[in-house]
């Protein structure tokens, strides 16, 4: 779910630093950081078997038997001194592997955020008035999302523990008041102090508003003052505004001379300084989707101009009530955006909407606070630049083959009957249903999460595997038995648990590789293991996949990370399964394809395993 690109400096600005490395402990929410251990730097012997046995199912005998040399001399000449340098760098980082990611993955990446890198939920529907009502849904996600807010700055939110396992909240620290600026060749996070800066940012109709949510004496507005607010907005005569916020759709160096173009005006300067520093983004939409696609494309990209890419957190409320997320990826993976979601989710579908709607009814429609419309100079390059801007995301979106995969009645309830992980379950799946599709086994990236290491993120989950390839070649085979099937589904899903736990404990083979890698120095011919074409193509992702947990989201997604793959995006939840299908148009590949496939093979592998549960064979 992410995009590798060349190693870059890291730049954050300094004030982002500062607050960073703040010792002042207010409650909770990162009592446990100093406990957390440190990303281990895993053997070479243990990474360089874990490599050759996760690429096996790609090569011929001689193609494994070439690579196998390779990585063996390198083990033992140049990866030694590799080795001993990535564990002294080790020594004196808090994690080494952030000392390179962020940049790495996702700030020196320089096409479009969206549809590239960013990642959407969108909300469940709720039956009632609320859920109707575009401003009282939109109140209820800003007065909640304040409150979410709060209790991060006062560090009073409960830290992450799973299985007895502190989790790192470093990421919290990310998540309000700071945005993505655009910089050449690496963009920068700007941080604001969220005590100065308490208000958030209202898009409505391509214009911007700086609306507060907490009073100047710092209580927190009410549900009915965010709701006057806002309803003065939609009540407001203001023309459609020109889509500045299009710009940020553009290719990372195209919206970087774009935003230095704008800052030659200091009015421009100083509204773009007010949105980077504002707490999130609430986005009111003019329009009514009706299927779960059309509100899917909504939460991912819209029409790209009721916009502002580049905050971490941006809500969507349509005029019709619907609503959905949009978490700009390069400082947060999705694990902290979705606890955001789910909380405040929990609330809105407990909140009496009788209550709510009386309660607006009886206060004052007097407006204590009033919202600061955000004034734009554009000079004719500008105008120019929105016009390309909107132009060129028309013609991405266009490029782009959307699908969803959801099958009721078939979700963690009846895969547990199986005695098999439900993330196993639903990999092996996808893998099944992408062999029918396409007769082949390719590389294939899970997200799993390191957060229980200081400063962790993610590793690869390498879902294919010896097994897999067994488990797809056999069900696909006319002649195999039902219990053949049911043996090599378990080994193969077996295999896919040992391998994603390992990863989610720092002993995954792709983040190892990197590290190494990063430490050749300049002039340092480059090791034969890392120019072996196998190298490259088993990190180039024809099925990038994630996973996250909520019954609150009817759906979720991304692109594809290359042209010939699909992103995968799934949710099992306890009666239904969703996976969201991506891919680019005009390469031979259809998600509606897929999906037919997913279809099949979901169905396919309810009917054996629960025959094979009638009659089991054999017991591993």
């Amino acid at each position: 779910m992410f995009r590798l690109r060349a190693q870059s400096k890291s730049i954050i600005m300094p004030i982002l630093k500062k607050n960073l490395t703040s010792s002042t402990i207010k409650g909770d929410l990162f009592k446990y950081q100093s406990q957390l251990p440190k990303l281990p730097v895993p053997t070479l012997q243990e990474t360089g078997s874990k490599y050759l046995r996760s690429i096996e199912p790609y090569l011929s005998p001689e193609q494994l038997k070439s690579t196998t040399s390779k990585v063996e001399n390198f083990i033992n000449n140049e990866g030694q001194v590799l080795q001993s340098r990535l564990v002294d760098f080790a020594q004196s980082k808090d994690n080494w592997l952030a000392e390179f990611w962020d940049d790495y993955a996702y700030m020196s990446y320089r096409d479009p955020v969206v549809p590239y890198v960013s990642y959407f939920f969108s909300h469940k529907d709720i039956n009632n008035q609320i859920g109707k009502d575009q401003l009282l849904k939109a109140t209820l996600l800003t007065y909640y999302t304040v409150e979410f807010l709060e209790q991060v700055q006062s560090e009073t939110l409960a830290p992450e523990i799973i299985k007895g396992n502190p989790f790192c909240m470093n990421a919290f620290h990310y998540m309000f008041n700071n945005s993505r600026v655009p910089a050449p060749n690496v963009d920068i996070t700007k941080h604001y102090d969220g005590s100065k800066h308490q208000y958030f940012i209202v898009i409505y109709n391509n214009n911007f508003y700086k609306v507060p949510h907490h009073g100047t004496n710092g209580e927190k507005l009410s549900k009915s003052q965010i709701y006057n607010l806002l309803q003065s907005i939609k009540n407001s005569n203001v023309p459609k505004g020109e889509g500045v916020g299009a710009l940020t759709s553009l290719n990372r160096d195209e919206w970087l001379a774009a935003y230095e173009n704008l800052k030659k005006s200091p009015i421009n300067d100083a509204s773009l300084e007010t949105i980077f520093a504002s707490s999130f983004v609430i986005c009111l939409d003019n329009h009514n989707p009706i299927t779960i696609e059309e509100k899917s494309k909504n939460c991912w990209h819209g029409d790209g101009q009721n916009r502002f890419f580049d905050k971490p957190l941006e809500f969507f409320i349509s005029a019709n009530g619907n609503s959905g997320f949009l978490g700009e990826h390069s400082r947060m993976d999705a694990t902290p955006t979705v606890q955001l979601n789910n909380t405040i989710l929990k609330q809105i579908s407990e909140e009496d909407s009788h209550a709510l709607v009386a309660e607006i009814n009886q206060s004052p429609s007097i407006i204590d606070y009033k919202p600061e419309l955000l004034s734009f100079d554009l000079n004719p390059a500008s105008r120019l630049n929105i016009n390309t801007a909107i132009e060129k995301f028309s013609q991405t979106i266009a490029a782009h083959d959307q699908q969803i995969f959801q099958h009721y009645g078939y979700g963690k309830g009846l895969i547990k009957k199986f005695k098999v992980s439900p993330d196993a379950f639903v990999q092996l799946l996808m893998q099944l249903s992408y062999y029918k599709l396409t007769g082949k086994i390719r590389p294939t990236y899970e997200s799993a999460a390191t957060r229980k290491f200081l400063k962790g993120r993610t590793e690869t989950g390498r879902s294919v595997s010896i097994e897999s390839k067994k488990f797809v070649e056999t069900w696909s085979s006319p002649t195999a038995t039902i219990a053949e099937k049911v043996e090599t589904f378990q080994k193969a899903a077996k295999q896919h648990v040992t391998y994603l736990s390992e990863a989610a404990d720092g002993k995954g083979v792709d983040r190892h590789l990197f590290g190494l890698k990063q430490m050749i120095k300049s002039g340092e011919s480059v090791p034969e293991i890392f120019t072996d074409p196998i190298f490259t193509y088993s990190q180039t992702w024809y099925i990038s996949s994630s996973q996250i947990p909520s019954e609150y989201f009817q759906s979720w997604g991304w692109s594809q990370v290359i042209d010939d793959g699909f992103g995968l995006a799934y949710l099992i939840n306890n009666d239904w399964l969703h996976i969201h299908i991506s891919c680019k148009k005009g390469n031979g590949l259809k998600s509606d394809h897929l999906k037919a496939y997913l279809i099949e093979s979901a169905n396919e592998l309810k009917d054996i395993l629960s025959q094979g549960l009638l009659d089991p064979k054999p017991k591993l």
